[in-house]
């Protein structure tokens, strides 16, 4: 049964309503689910909003989308949906702040791995990420949450420690919730610098400088950091 969202982060209202729809089993396993103008017609939103909700989704590893074969619920998604939902309530009193210095301790050091292991292709991806970065800038799409984020995740993949990976994977939703809350702080130019500093860091990859890039990405943070104490004040 589909309802209207609320007004409030209406991506999240429609993200958590698929999840609903999923765990009710009105979608199931290998289902190929509705398109984006469809759900966008079904729930009265604009598409932006439900390609947002579907992203999360996906990096949640509840959905898989493929060209030509659509969008579909994967075998796997109602144990990714309990571990989320079990993540969830283990991190009821946690703050963005708390949660900002969890990735200081951890994403410098996934950083400087990846810069290990980066393959071409990887570089390839990092480069592609990068110049989607850019493009959404121009045409003022970069305001959405999961922008940014995808440079992020995909050094963590990278850096090929699954633990890790999933730990991160497991705290999307707040990762994108913070990641929200920074980039409502963010001006143009804010937006610019961050670019050029993922190309900063994306630089030190491709040459294989580790712990250059490790100190990068730690800049980096604590320049988000700083944004996100700013939106506080």
């Amino acid at each position: 049964m589909y309802k209207l969202p609320s007004r409030n982060l209406i991506y999240q209202d429609v993200l958590n309503q698929i999840i609903t729809l999923i765990k009710n089993g009105e979608w199931v396993a290998g289902d190929r689910i509705p398109t984006e103008t469809e759900l966008a017609k079904v729930f009265q939103v604009s598409r932006n909003s439900i390609r947002e909700a579907l992203k999360i989704l996906e990096h949640l590893n509840i959905i898989s989308s493929k060209a030509g074969s659509g969008t579909h619920v994967l075998e796997e998604s109602h144990q990714n949906i309990q571990k989320m939902e079990f993540i969830n309530i283990l991190r009821q009193n946690s703050t963005y702040e708390s949660l900002m210095d969890t990735r200081l301790i951890i994403e410098p050091e996934l950083t400087y791995r990846a810069a290990l292991n980066a393959t071409e292709k990887d570089i390839k991806n990092l480069e592609i990420i990068i110049e989607t970065s850019i493009d959404q800038i121009k045409n003022g799409t970069y305001y959405t949450p999961t922008v940014g984020f995808s440079f992020h995740m995909e050094l963590a993949k990278i850096a090929n420690n699954e633990i890790l990976w999933k730990f991160l994977e497991s705290i999307t939703l707040e990762l994108l919730g913070l990641r929200k809350v920074i980039m409502d702080n963010h001006d143009l130019q804010d937006l610019l610098g961050e670019i050029e500093e993922h190309k900063t860091i994306f630089g030190f990859i491709k040459s294989a400088s580790a712990e250059e890039a490790k100190k990068a990405m730690y800049h980096h943070l604590k320049n988000a950091q700083s944004h996100l104490t700013e939106s506080k004040k």
